[in-house]
């Protein structure tokens, strides 16, 4: 299927098809994520309040999505509170939740696992693009219960709404959007349409068209791409050897264009007692890895070393998602529940024209959950889960031996309110096996994860929320069995057959605000992990790479949160909000070494003014040095970003019409992530604008 040609005759039919009826988007004010009034499905079985939650949540939708929206699902979501982004470049990029990413953050696509192999590398971009997200929840902290130990640190879900759920309000409804991004040239333009081919007061059948289509080229950044201090190795090594330092890139970082491409088709049956839908869709991305990170040594004919060519990731991802749910009258069962998705993922690592390493993974992921009637004060959910992996890698940097992963879980969530108090419980059993292909390795474990919470409404509008919860998370394919160059990460990777189960005990207390002069919420947090599992340099050297290896050792991980709207005015045409918000994660082993990559403080101070459908904002970022470095990794500099954004919101002749734009590192100031195995080699982005328009139907 090409989807350059699905994109763009969406587009089309966007454009022409008539329009019977439409509800405007709400108000953008209503959609900030520290108004705790969103509400949310990702924490619990059943749809929730976010002050209503024991675990703390962030949600963005609507025009608060619009104006945040990057390239990268990471980069997206690094400037929200406890967050961070593993930025490999603006092709790849996988969220950071409390200093935890890999395996430990469970990233679904409307509640179902992303099926790619981003877990593996952070060069592996994840496999959902944020370009028509309508909406993601994140759940801060373990979120394990209900989504598996891989989410011990917690989840992202992507929700775009490709199979309806909810009886449609019109016959035909849509949008189209179209933008562009002055830093890397780049040009994005998609569109959704659902048409209710049939519609009446009690059922709905419904048919889902969205297509998109994004290229950008090399990205502009301030001063150099490598930073002083490796420019600094760099020319003390050149003159040791009697040479000139060698020549340094400013301006642009070379090899980061990007092109992706993707579509989808859905059809769903919506009633009131039964809903069920089937969805196929495609991804496509090609894109490039700054810094020479996956750079091989080559010798030419006469045995001359040779000019490496730039290193592409060729991604390409088809998959097929079905979910249904049956409301029951009478009876132990309300509601029976299930979500199932079955997915082909390629990445092919092109060197020069020339493919490198091909990773393939085939899978599913499958859950079914049943919501019984009260029992007594409780309320809750029974559910099974099983998930499935396939998964091999053939060339040059096949540092993981194919194998194949079967999970499968059942789980319990119970929820019970007594007056002021609301009292939230489960537990997970899980059954995790792992088998080589070639027959050399087998490993099977079982692992019980519960938590327990409580969330006090104790003087309106106040709540305070607490929660424990223990979770014990079995090692991975990767940890177990890696032994081969790692590239991506630099590093000759070993892993250890012998791991043991990898058990946290995560507490949090949180005081939410949800209506009042001063809206928001606050937490402090503490993770203790026994036998916490993460890759140590070893001294030794391997293929002209130093050797990592995966060992185990207690771990703390600890921090607080806060993010806070101060309403300076609200009047019936104008709005003036202060929006506070800051993090900080610390994260050491018992013996008190910092552990590797952990993001440091970060705090924002904004303004925003509403008059009508005029929203307008600024916003100053300060991100702190981090000189708390594990073994073998350097600190990083602090910076500061300046960002500004202003949308402009129109309803005329049936059609509501978004305008926006963003300006990004107003101060074009150099800026490393300390997250990025790319931190000295490739920064943000300079000074940029971007623009779009939205057309909603």
């Amino acid at each position: 299927m090409n989807f350059s040609h699905l994109s763009l005759s969406l587009l089309a039919l966007c454009a022409t098809v008539p329009v019977v009826a439409q509800t405007p988007p709400p108000d953008p004010t209503s959609e900030d994520p520290v108004h705790l009034e969103n509400m949310v499905v990702t924490a619990t079985p059943y749809s929730r309040n976010q002050a209503d939650l024991t675990s703390a949540t962030t949600v963005l939708t609507g025009r608060a999505l619009q104006v945040r929206r990057q390239g990268t699902l990471g980069e997206t979501l690094a400037g929200e509170v406890g967050m961070a982004s593993t930025a490999f470049g603006p092709g790849a990029g996988r969220p950071i939740i409390r200093g935890l990413g890999g395996d430990r953050i469970r990233i679904l696509e409307n509640g179902v696992g992303t099926l790619d192999a981003s877990v593996t590398s952070p060069d592996h971009a994840v496999s959902v693009e944020p370009f028509l997200v309508q909406r993601i929840e994140v759940v801060r902290g373990p979120a394990s219960l209900l989504y598996g130990s891989a989410a011990v640190g917690g989840v992202v879900n992507v929700i775009t709404h490709r199979i309806e759920t909810e009886l449609p309000e019109a016959a035909v409804s849509g949008l189209v959007e179209a933008r562009h991004h002055t830093g890397s040239n780049e040009t994005g333009y998609g569109g959704v349409t659902d048409v209710a081919v049939h519609r009446s007061a009690t059922s709905a059948l419904v048919v889902h068209l969205d297509g998109f289509r994004r290229k950008a080229k090399d990205l502009e950044i301030p001063g150099f791409a490598e930073s002083a201090a490796l420019r600094a190795e760099e020319a003390a090594e050149a003159a040791a050897a009697g040479e000139a330092a060698p020549e340094e890139t400013a301006g642009v970082l070379a090899n980061t264009a990007v092109e992706s491409e993707g579509g989808a088709a859905g059809l769903s049956w919506v009633s009131r007692r039964l809903n069920f839908g089937v969805s196929y869709n495609g991804f496509n991305t090609l894109y490039g890895i700054p810094g020479g990170a996956h750079a091989h040594e080559h010798e030419g004919e006469e045995g001359a070393e040779e000019e490496e060519a730039p290193v592409r990731i060729d991604l390409r991802q088809r998959r097929i998602d079905a979910q249904g749910e049956a409301r029951i009258d009478g009876g132990f069962v309300q509601t029976l529940r299930f979500k199932a998705g079955r997915a082909e993922y390629r990445h092919q690592e092109l060197e020069g024209d020339e493919i490198g390493t091909t990773f393939q993974n085939r899978g599913y992921d499958a859950r079914l959950e049943l919501l019984h009637q009260p029992l007594g004060p409780f309320e809750g959910a029974w559910g099974l889960q099983g998930t499935r992996s396939d998964f091999t890698a053939v060339g040059e940097e096949a540092f993981l031996p194919a194998s194949v992963t079967n999970d499968r879980a059942l789980f319990v969530f119970e929820e019970a309110k007594q007056g002021a108090l609301t009292w939230q419980a489960g537990a997970r059993y899980e059954d995790q096996e792992i088998e080589l292909k070639d027959g050399s390795a087998r490993r099977r474990d079982r692992s019980i994860s519960a938590s327990a919470g409580l969330v006090w409404a104790w003087a309106e509008p106040y709540t305070l929320a607490l929660s424990v919860t223990r979770t014990e998370r079995a090692p991975n394919a990767q940890e177990l069995f890696a032994d081969g160059p790692h590239i991506g990460t630099g590093a000759f990777e070993i892993g250890d057959a012998t791991l043991g189960t990898e058990t946290s005990t995560g507490v949090e207390l949180g005081v939410r605000r949800r209506s009042g002069g001063v809206t928001g919420s606050a937490s402090v947090y503490v993770n203790s992990f026994s036998g916490y599992i993460f890759e140590r340099p070893s001294g030794e050297e391997e293929d002209g790479l130093p050797v990592y290896r995966y060992g185990q050792s207690d771990a703390d991980f600890w921090g607080a949160e806060l993010e806070a709207i101060v309403h300076l005015h609200e009047g019936s045409q104008h709005r003036l909000d202060l929006r506070v918000a800051g993090d900080f994660t610390r994260a050491e082993e018992s013996s008190g070494a910092a552990l590797p990559r952990i993001p440091p403080f970060k705090g924002t101070v904004g303004l925003t003014w509403s008059a009508g459908g005029f929203v307008a904002g600024m916003d100053v970022q300060r991100v702190a040095r981090q000189s708390r470095v594990a073994a073998e990794e350097s600190a990083t500099d602090g910076y500061t970003l300046i960002n500004a954004y202003g949308t402009y919101r129109v309803l005329t002749g049936g059609l509501t019409y978004d305008l926006f734009l963003r300006a990004t590192n107003l101060g074009d100031e150099e800026a490393r992530l300390h997250t990025s195995f790319l931190k000295d080699v490739a920064p943000l982005g300079g000074r940029a604008f971007s623009a779009g328009v939205q057309v909603a139907f």
